[in-house]
């Protein structure tokens, strides 16, 4: 049984994977295919969120590639089957259905890797983040999940 925390780890992990890969308009081409190369690559994820009240909410989850997710929630690992195909599928609907709109931010260094930044504002649910991607292989460096205004 999930307990209410996990399920908003799970809740946050999802709309940040809906957030990158359904950006649709010419400039979020690349933020598009960094979210749907991120579903369909074997990854670890780190997620730190900051709440309206100021806490700090830290997650992780690894997605080997097989049909399983672990995810750490309250010091405890769990394995549940992956739903990484749901996502991608979730992820192409939301393409057609509700373009975000993308502002390119530019080039930076992170932990001594090149990376492009993008401003990316999910206009269906009123957020915003910085998303960045690794210049080399094209994968997700991480994202910053913001209050939109």
């Amino acid at each position: 049984m999930m307990t209410d925390r996990s399920k908003w780890m799970h809740a946050i992990t999802l709309l940040a994977l809906a957030s990158i890969a359904h950006a649709g308009d010419g400039s979020c081409d690349a933020v598009y295919r960094a979210g749907i190369k991120a579903v369909q690559t074997p990854h670890h994820l780190y997620t730190h969120t900051t709440a309206r009240d100021g806490m700090v909410v830290t997650g992780e989850s690894i997605a080997p590639g097989d049909s399983f997710q672990y995810r750490k929630a309250n010091g405890t690992w769990t394995r549940r089957p992956s739903s990484d195909k749901d996502n991608l599928e979730m992820a192409q609907d939301k393409l057609r259905s509700d373009p975000d709109t993308c502002t390119l931010i530019g080039d930076q260094t992170v932990d001594g890797q090149a990376v492009v930044a993008y401003a990316v504002h999910a206009n269906q649910r009123h957020t915003a983040s910085e998303v960045r991607i690794v210049k080399a292989s094209g994968l997700l460096e991480g994202q910053t999940p913001a209050l939109a205004n």
